[in-house]
Parts: C-alpha cells; structure tokens; sequence
C-alpha cells in the first residue's frame, strides 16, 4: 500500500480511496461509518488519511478538517510524549516502535478534549505489497462514562458503607451503656477477631469479620438490665432470657436489608463446636466461619475483663481455657492460631 502526500482536498480524496485498498471493502467503510468505537489510520509518516465520525464526535471537530495532518500535531498540537516520556498516542507509538497493543485499556490526553478519555485500544501495523511499513490503525473502545460509572458506584458504595458503619456504632453504644462492665465489649471483640482473621490469611474477610464482631451482641438490647448486671449466678430462667439474644440479635438485623449478611453469623456466635451450643445445636463445619471466630474472641475477651459476677481472669488462664475446651466448645484451628497470637503478642 503505497500512500502519496498532499493537502487540503487531496487528502479527503486520498482519505477516500483509502476505502478501496484491496481487503477494505464497501462494508469496512460502512462499519467505520456506524461504529461507536474511535477509529484511525495514519501514513508511514504519522499523517491522518481516515478517521470515522466517532473521533469527530470526541474531539468536537469535523474530522475531515484533520484528514491530511499529522496526528501528533491536529490531537496533540504538536506534543509526542508526556511529562515522564511516555507516548500520548498509541497508534503513534504502533507506528515508531513497532509495538501493537491488544484491548489494552489507556488513559489518553488531548489539548482537544476537556480532561481525559479512557479506552481500550487495539492498534496494528499496515504493510504495503512489498511488506514495508505503510502505516497504522487504532480501534478505540471509549469506556470513560463506564469507569465513572464505576467510581462512582464505588463512592456511592463506600459512602452506604460509612452510614452502616454509624448504626453498627449507634448498636454498640447503647448495649455498653446498659452494662458498665461490658462497655466497649464489642470493640475488643472485634479486634480479636480480626487478629485471628489474619492470622488465618483471611484477611480478605477482615471488614466482614469486624462489623460482624462489633454488632454479635446487639440482641442483648432485649435483656432486661437487672439480668445483664446481676452480681450474683443466674436462675434458670434468667439464663434462658440471655441465651435468646442470639436470636434476638438476627431478628434485628433482618430488618435493615442491607445487613441480611450478618443475620446467620449473629445467630450462630453461641454454637459449640460439639454440637452442644445454642440457638440451634449446629455442630463443627456447619457452624458460619466468621461465628466460630468470634465465639473465640468473644470468651476471651470475656475472661479477661471485669464482670458485675467477677474479677477479671489472667490472659495465661483464658489461653489456657481456650486450649482445654478446643475441639467441643471451640474450633482446634482457631484456638490454635488464636493462642499463637496472644503468645507472640505477650
């Protein structure tokens, strides 16, 4: 493919004949003239000879008015590379270096578009007859109002996030200021748990693991406060109130939606690893991993902090609790990396 210079409307001729280049058929020409995706193709010399309608419609400008110029200057004007060396314009890149991209995503930059267009780019090399370089072609996909999208989906999401956040919180609160003694209970927990997130390389988990910790007791708002703070053992009937929170707790849950997640690990967070515990006897594996995580926390927490019944126990001996009750009461592994923890933590 040999392309001869000129000017002005010999270039939107030559722009024209480009169409009629053997393998460029009437259809090629109406697939430029239709699609959505920004198409061009400079000389050997990185002069414009066809763009379709798209670029016009981007760059706010007739694109016949470019058929003739060199790239780097009517999209550039005039500059090649940015400020840390790299090429502004994949398809001059294609054509200098040889390089030819695949549905690689760029982020590109013209003094003819306020801010910048994002787009997945294909570029590729023309060769004339003889297998010398003749020019080259880009195929851009503008995926700018998709990535905006996107961010903002992710703002939006981070924003409900915070404002989740801030009930989880408000449900903390008004559990510790219900019982002095467990005030800041939650919190502790948390931590814990995601002490023993990571320890388990289930660091991934790591926000899930602490909202889920902070809110475990939020069902206690339905204990009576002469239960919660009794100084002395509990009746019988007493102990069956404080074994309703569980379910109390996923009851409240259910009603904001987007906390449906929480409800079976809240629910579960008396299991026993035996089988033995409660709401619902669940045994072992069945039990939610997050749950078995933060039944481990929970004891240990418990164990090391005053009680309105109780002086607080030393962390040697809420290990060694831990230790003595893994495998019926809790889960082996995660005592074991639990207790590794405290250990290195000591």
């Amino acid at each position: 493919m040999e392309i001869s210079s000129g000017s002005g409307r010999g270039f939107t001729m030559l722009a024209n004949n480009f169409f009629n280049i053997p393998g460029l058929t009437k259809f090629t020409r109406m697939i430029m003239e239709l699609s959505e995706d920004l198409i061009s193709v400079i000389d050997h010399r990185g002069i414009i000879i066809a763009m379709n309608p798209a670029v016009g419609k981007l760059l706010n400008i007739d694109v016949n008015s470019l058929i003739g110029q060199p790239m780097i200057k009517a999209v550039y004007k005039g500059k090649k590379y940015d400020a840390k060396g790299n090429y502004l314009s994949p398809i001059i890149e294609t054509l200098e270096t040889g390089r030819e991209f695949k549905e690689v995503e760029k982020t590109i930059k013209s003094p003819l578009v306020r801010g910048e267009f994002i787009c997945r780019t294909t570029t590729g090399i023309l060769r004339d007859a003889a297998g010398r370089v003749a020019g080259a072609y880009s195929f851009d996909q503008n995926i700018t109002v998709r990535r905006r999208l996107e961010r903002t989906n992710e703002k939006l999401e981070e924003m409900i996030n915070n404002q989740h956040l801030q009930t989880v919180l408000a449900f903390t609160e008004a559990i510790g200021a219900r019982d002095n003694y467990t005030r800041g209970h939650s919190e502790r927990v948390a931590e814990y748990a995601q002490m023993i997130a990571g320890a388990m390389g289930l660091g991934q988990l790591n926000q899930l693991v602490y909202v889920a910790a902070l809110v475990h007791d939020v069902g206690k708002i339905g204990v009576p406060e002469h239960i919660l703070n009794k100084p002395g053992r509990l009746t019988d009937e007493e102990f069956i109130k404080i074994k309703e929170h569980p379910v109390t707790g996923s009851n409240i849950l259910k009603q904001i939606g987007s906390f449906n997640y929480l409800v079976p690990i809240v629910r579960a967070h008396h299991e026993r690893y035996d089988g033995r515990g409660y709401p619902d006897g669940l045994a072992g594996k069945d039990i939610p991993l997050i749950s078995r995580i933060i039944a481990v926390a929970d004891a240990f927490e418990a164990m090391t902090s005053d009680r309105s019944y109780r002086k607080r126990f030393t962390i040697d001996y809420a290990v060694n609790e831990l230790k003595l009750n893994a495998g019926t009461q809790f889960d082996p592994e995660i005592v074991d990396h639990f207790t590794k923890l405290i250990g290195y933590l000591k």
